[in-house]
């Protein structure tokens, strides 16, 4: 049998196997070849051979020339004293992120050197193997070694994914669009293991906004693009762990906090990609995981610090011949600057590999437990009495992760490749959310005076317990509150296939990738509405009344399934030694289903689909002197998820996100992306780095899909909200030399309406009158959008800056500087209100190498105690007024936003083995 024979043999088993496996496993990683010894270190890769001179220079691994003497020991001439600077082998990519280097004073010079005459050859040593290299050890010089990557565009041979799973990479400088880069030294930096954090510092684009008010759970934002843990937002990334795709199945939501930080790799960040499926309108994030195979040893990591956050992260790593194992874990946990936010997270990652003859297999699991106070955002006037003051609580969510997968790749020929990965996601979430209650006492003197009402456009509705009593007023002593609750019981399965071709066309270099994908989702959702009374701090104590009754605030109970298939292909043709052009699309179709359970809303009983084919074009050009342009044209689509297609009739809006209504259809949004730009990369003859990228995009979204409120205090639906413009410049720069490592960023994200619009803004100030569509409508107020005027939530200008400097080659120091412009406030869509205010943040760092082994750091946010809101929008005063008359408060101001961390210092301890 032979050898390529048996590789089609295994191929087909390996693909058997992950077709045989739904809700189990795979991806592939790229392969890397055996280590000499388990854990061994290797010797540094030898020094180019210098050119002839006299005299001839040593090489490495043997002596200088010399006239030895009985006793062994070497008679030369005396020469002056060398610097020595310690260098490692130079990468075939990007210089690794490892330990500084070693920093070396010069020793006086001796005196002159004597002529000699060109010394006889003696005889050589057999060579022997090269022991361990301590940290910071002298070595023979080849090229210095970089300081770690502050931050900055990444190297052009960096390997980037075409598609969402490994096996599809080809170099930066050929891929057609902006790609950022987040590496594990970068993410370790940072300190705090909240990944959002380092995306905002290292990527032009993105800044980070806060729904929630809990710090843990912050929505990303790319160039006015949201990934989010929250329902409402308008999810418009596609978010990828080893391939598989984790926007959850109901709402297409984000929960970042689930993944550990100390087990990631990298994080590559991409514009648009229709190859990244659905919901890759504003492009994509790919988390890469670590493995045995390319980590090896331990890692302790302790911190703790301000507003009582205890951490503690872990991470083990070991190969073993063809097998390999990782894991790591973290607990998480702090009380939280503001009230009612304490959070405590547990998440965990594990990997066996296995790689054998260009067979490579890994068996991978995720799990996380999360409980987290999302206190949203508060009224200003009641942040001026206490930064840390809420309003309306409990607020508090929890979710448990549980995804095992299984990803492998099969090398067939020199050229093809066939990879795969199959996944199981089980995802369940609780939110309990307290809020002021727009039931009240029934008209005084009328037929059900006494008892408690909504009303209905002028119409009294009777409240109505679980036992279909109405409910007597006389049960509440103070203002009225409700509890929301709200459950998501999940599961998810599906699998890609894909198969990569290298060999040439037209006798040119190329690279050819096809896939195919499935996705299937299966949600339980329920909810309920508990009556309570507002007490201090604005706490709503619960009664135990569940509402039934009006249909407003029954309790649903409702599946809903969505079948996702995608196929996809791209092309990267190397037309000539300096263009490569690349083309692509991937055909997506979704069916998103809904049945109620309770048998009370036979509207929510609907399916819907959408498919689309989706098309890519784009190209390089290599201009010499580390200069590269890029260029390319994409188009994506998003479907309207469940929760959105539920909650979509402006005539019966719903409780966000918590009541579904009606499920009157939505299109879905389509996105025609352009962008384009020029990156640069210089390499000195003394190892010094500098990079930089200048970027445009444009990406023009129609029937986009927004999120308003409604004229009922805490309601709102979704619409199709016409067209939607993002576009802007990026610019990134970074610096590194052997002390010194600097980066520096900056965006200009233009988010507009290009359709005329009539929105409902209940608390919006400056609001106009709605027009009046039938005879004895009640009055309400609404935006009138106009084209041209700003998304809300998007701060035009961004800017990044960070520096890490070693003072000593065991104790470096660093500093990161954020700052963002102000944005408008979420229910001003017509741009009449002042702005959110922006904002400017320093963060300090340092850490001291106590041994190789041990390492103490601390950490400094926001080192000016900066205050400033992540989020904003408006609220009813005259209802937040009657809910705070035992605390004898009074609002005048309608503005609410979400407060930023104040000053806060952190201290902890690294042991690595």
């Amino acid at each position: 049998m032979t050898v390529r024979t048996e590789r089609w043999l295994i191929a087909g088993a390996t693909i058997a196997l992950l077709a045989a496996a739904p809700g189990a496993f795979a991806q592939n990683t790229q392969e890397t070849p055996p280590a000499a010894t388990d854990a061994a270190p290797t010797a540094p890769a030898p020094a180019p051979e210098a050119a002839p001179s006299t005299p001839p220079p040593a090489t490495e691994g043997a002596p200088a020339p010399s006239a030895q003497t009985p006793s062994g020991t070497s008679e030369s001439p005396q020469l002056p004293d060398v610097e020595v600077i310690q260098t490692q082998p130079k990468p075939e990519t990007a210089p690794p992120e490892a330990k500084p280097p070693k920093i070396v004073t010069k020793k006086k010079p001796a005196a002159a050197p004597v002529a000699a005459s060109k010394p006889k050859p003696q005889p050589q040593p057999a060579p022997q193997e090269a022991p361990p290299t301590p940290a910071f050890a002298e070595q023979p010089p080849t090229q210095p070694e970089l300081a770690p990557l502050a931050g900055g565009p990444p190297a052009g041979d960096t390997q980037v994914k075409m598609s969402p799973i490994a096996g599809s990479e080809i170099p930066l400088v050929k891929v057609p669009s902006a790609v950022s880069r987040v590496t594990s030294e970068q993410i370790e930096r940072e300190g705090t293991g909240q990944v959002q954090n380092v995306l905002q510092k290292q990527v032009p684009g993105i800044i980070l906004s806060d729904t929630t008010g809990g710090g843990l759970r912050t929505d990303v934002s790319y160039r006015g693009f949201d990934a989010s843990p929250v329902g409402g937002r308008s999810q418009a990334l596609a978010v990828y762990m080893n391939g598989i795709r984790i926007n959850e199945a109901f709402g297409d939501t984000v929960n970042l906090d689930a993944i550990p930080a100390i087990a990631i790799s990298d994080i590559t960040v991409v514009g648009g990609n229709p190859v990244f499926g659905l919901n890759a309108i504003g492009g994509a994030i790919s988390i890469t995981m670590k493995d045995g195979f390319d980590f090896q040893g331990a890692t302790i990591d302790v911190m703790g610090g301000s507003f009582g956050r205890r951490q503690i992260s872990t991470e083990a790593g070991a190969r073993s011949g063809n097998f390999s194992a990782y894991a790591a874990g973290e607990y998480l946990a702090e009380d939280g600057f503001r009230d009612f936010s304490e959070a405590d997270v547990k998440r965990m990652y594990t990997d066996l590999g296995f790689k054998k003859d260009g067979v490579e297999l890994h068996l991978s699991f995720n799990g996380a437990k999360s409980d987290a106070g999302v206190v949203a955002a508060s009224p200003v006037d009641l942040l001026a009495i206490d930064w840390g003051r809420t309003f309306t609580s409990p607020q508090d969510t929890e979710f448990e992760v549980l995804m095992p997968s299984l990803r492998g790749s099969v090398q067939v020929t020199d050229t093809l490749t066939f990879s795969g990965l199959t996944y199981y996601r089980k995802f369940k979430q609780n939110v309990i959310d307290g809020n002021l209650s727009e039931v009240d006492e029934c008209q005084e003197g009328g037929p059900n005076d006494g008892l408690l009402c909504i009303n209905e456009d002028g119409e009294e509705e009777l409240v109505e317990d679980g036992l279909g009593n109405p409910v007597s007023a006389s049960l509440f002593d103070g203002p009225l509150g409700s509890i929301e609750r709200i459950g998501q019981d999940a599961e998810s399965w599906g699998g890609t296939m894909q198969a990569v071709e290298r060999s040439r066309l037209f006798d040119r270099p190329n690279q050819f990738l096809v896939g195919v994908s499935y996705d299937h989702g299966k949600v339980h959702y329920d909810t309920s509405s508990e009556l309570g009374t507002i007490g201090d701090r604005f706490v709503v104590d619960g009664s135990g009344i569940i509402v039934v009754e009006p249909d407003d605030l029954e309790p649903r109970h409702l599946t809903s399934e969505n079948t996702y298939y995608g196929l996809y292909f791209t092309n990267t043709l190397d037309v000539t030694d300096a263009l490569s052009v690349t083309v692509g699309g991937r055909y997506n179709h979704a069916t998103i289903k809904m049945d109620d359970l309770t048998g009370n809303f036979p509207e929510l009983d609907t399916t819907n689909k959408y498919d689309r084919f989706n098309p890519m074009a784009g190209a390089t050009y290599k201009l010499g002197y580390g200069l590269s342009l890029y260029g390319s044209y994409a188009e994506s689509n998003r479907a309207p998820t469940a929760a959105e297609l539920g909650c979509a009739e402006p005539d019966n809006p719903c409780f966000i996100e918590s009541f579904l209504t009606d499920d009157p259809p939505l299109k879905q949004v389509v996105s025609k992306s352009w962008e384009g730009g020029i990156r640069g990369e210089h390499t000195s003859w003394d190892g010094q780095r500098l990079a930089w990228s200048l970027g445009y995009f444009h990406t023009l979204n129609t029937d986009d899909i927004l999120n308003v409120a409604a004229t009922s205090t805490g309601r709102g639906f979704f619409l199709n909200a016409g067209d939607t413009l993002r576009q802007g410049v990026e610019a990134a720069v970074g610096y590194q030399n052997q002390r010194l490592s600097a980066y520096a960023s900056y965006a200009y994200v233009d988010a507009t309406f290009e359709t005329d619009l009539i929105l409902p803004a209940p608390n919006t100030p400056g609001a106009e009158e709605c027009p009046v569509e039938e005879e004895g409508d009640e009055e309400a107020f609404c935006n009138f959008v106009s084209s041209g005027d700003s998304l809300p939530g998007i701060p035009k200008h961004r800017f990044k800056a960070g520096i890490q400097y070693w003072l000593t080659p065991q104790w470096k120091v660093g500093t990161d500087l954020i700052a963002a412009s102000s944005q408008f406030f979420f229910g001003d869509e017509a741009n009449n209100n002042p702005k959110l205010g922006g904002y400017t943040r320093v963060d300090l760092n340092t850490s001291y190498d106590v041994t190789e082994n041990v390492q103490i750091y601390g950490l400094i946010k926001n080192v000016f105690d900066q205050r400033y809101g992540l989020y904003g929008t408006f609220f009813d005063t005259e209802e937040a007024t009657e809910a705070a008359e035992p605390q004898d408060l009074t609002f005048n101001d309608p503005r609410s936003i979400t407060p930023s961390l104040p000053f806060a210092i952190y201290g902890g301890v690294k042991m690595r083995f």
